[in-house]
């Protein structure tokens, strides 16, 4: 059903699939009018695409409504986790995540940055991510560079195979040729899945 909406409504329900959100938050998000996602978010709701629930503020502020996606997966997304779980129950998890590396390998195998300088390595990277949908970019804190990938196109499997996200850090250490460590998940309600290079 999903598939059918139309351009902000989909964002919207992807930005909700991530995480819960107020209308504002989506709004400011996706640089819309509060009003405008207000009507998107109604249409949805009236769907049975989102649902929302009204919370009270921790301070004096008045209680605010909160919105979770709440759309099915999509049957290609089905297939994916049966085919997980089959693997899982023949292979095991370490199995499993030893598959997927080598599956993470050959996708990012044509990216040839071995002889880049290490900035460049990892934007090389971000930019491949962004393509594939993930939302990355490179971020400098404190004299520290960071992977951020602000989605993830296969959220609803992350939630149960834990395989997918181990076999991604690994791949991304492979890649750059040094240790990652995962500071942030979106999978556990962070806002980015987020690498620091040690």
């Amino acid at each position: 059903m999903a598939l059918l909406l139309e351009g902000t409504k989909e964002k919207v329900l992807e930005l909700l699939r991530a995480r819960p959100l107020t209308a504002k938050e989506v709004a400011e998000a996706l640089g819309v009018s509060r009003a405008a996602i207000g009507k998107h978010l109604q249409d949805l709701e009236a769907r049975g695409l989102v649902r929302s629930e009204v919370k009270r503020c921790q301070s004096r502020g008045r209680p605010y409504r909160l919105y979770r996606a709440q759309d099915g997966e999509s049957p290609y997304a089905l297939l994916c986790g049966d085919m997980l779980r089959g693997m899982e129950a023949a292979l095991g998890q370490e199995g499993v995540v030893a598959f997927l590396l080598e599956r993470n390998r050959s996708r990012l195998a044509s990216l040839g940055l071995e002889a880049l300088p290490l900035r460049e390595r990892l934007h090389r990277l971000a930019q491949h991510l962004k393509e594939e949908g993930y939302e990355a970019e490179v971020v400098e804190e404190g004299g520290r560079l960071y992977l951020c990938q602000r989605r993830c196109p296969r959220l609803a499997l992350s939630r149960e195979h834990e395989a997918l996200c181990q076999s991604e850090l690994l791949a991304y250490q492979e890649l750059l040729g040094l240790p990652l460590s995962r500071e942030e998940r979106i999978v556990e309600g962070g806002s980015c899945c987020r690498y620091r290079v040690e």
